[in-house]
């Protein structure tokens, strides 16, 4: 029974300490991308490369696991591939371009208010009512977004505003994916959705480079200097994939509320490597916001896990 006990510790440790692993991994996402842009590269070359090195590694792992899997049909790799054009081009597309014109701390808390979209979307698509604990947090994010964008300071407010349009844009998307295929993710599993939506996306983004093209904007993707590439290496293997895996891992020994729990650090642990790897400062009323816009999005988000309302 001790060495039961022992075991069951040890797994819980180690499940605890993937999740940790997981979210500093796709934490460190932004500070990738700021850097890569720093050398030279575009936010579409940046996702484009992203993808295609990504698509590989999710198509190793599904083929390593196929056999545990559940089966999937033709229509679910239709539907899983229109909902990686969501999760993995339409929503990445907007958080590239608006990562270029703020803080990746800044981005990162934006990114942070998707539960609040999710709120919103669910009330609207599946005509319920908001409850009173609910509107309070959304009203309460909304104030932290208006402060950590500068609140009223005007001329920080619009300087941060076209890129903070965006990444809030590709927030309310990735909430929309969340909605409307969750029942898709659980039935089909992670691994075989990101396979079939990553290469869906993949393929939308090659288009994409295509009309950029055609318009006289060609992405300059074999132009890029070495570190360049380094970095994006980095960003498709260690925050798209090994972020997803350790994940992966890490729920299926601690469970998935505490996971969530644990993955809330993410914002945190962003503005941790934004300010010591990029130097990046923001001004106290923005602080104030950050810590609004945490709290309430933790408090939200514990209330979901728990069932509290």
């Amino acid at each position: 029974m001790d060495m039961q006990a022992a075991r069951a510790r040890g797994r819980a440790v180690s499940g605890v300490l993937l999740v940790l692993a997981g979210t500093t991994c796709f934490a460190a996402k932004s500070i990738f991308i700021k850097m890569a842009y720093a050398e030279g590269a575009s936010p579409e070359e940046t996702l484009l490369l992203r993808e295609w090195m990504a698509v590989p590694l999710f198509w190793a792992l599904f083929f390593a696991y196929r056999r545990s899997l559940p089966p999937g049909t033709r229509g679910d790799a239709w539907r899983a591939g229109a909902a990686g054009l969501l999760a993995f081009f339409l929503s990445p597309l907007l958080d590239f371009l608006g990562l270029r014109l703020v803080p990746a701390v800044m981005e990162r808390l934006l990114l942070a208010s998707y539960p609040m979209f999710v709120l919103i979307l669910s009330a609207v698509i599946h005509r319920r009512a908001i409850s009173a604990g609910d509107a309070a947090a959304v009203l309460v994010t909304s104030a932290g977004l208006v402060l950590a964008l500068g609140g009223w300071d005007t001329s920080l407010l619009r300087a941060n505003l076209g890129g903070a349009a965006l990444i809030l844009g590709s927030s309310m998307l990735y909430a929309l994916y969340l909605v409307t295929v969750g029942n898709l993710v659980h039935r089909l599993g992670g691994i075989r959705m990101n396979a079939w939506g990553m290469t869906a996306a993949a393929c939308a983004m090659a288009g994409y480079a295509v009309l950029l093209a055609a318009s006289g904007r060609p992405l300059q993707v074999s132009g890029l200097s070495p570190k360049a590439y380094g970095l994006i290496a980095v960003l498709a293997f260690v925050s798209t994939f090994l972020s997803f895996v350790m994940m992966l891992e890490g729920m299926k020994r601690v469970g998935a509320e505490r996971a969530a729990i644990v993955s809330m650090l993410g914002p945190v642990l962003t503005i941790l490597l934004g300010t010591w790897g990029l130097g990046e400062r923001l001004e106290p009323v923005q602080w104030a916001g950050c810590a609004v816009v945490l709290a309430a999005v933790t408090a939200a988000e514990i209330r979901k896990i728990f069932g509290k309302v």
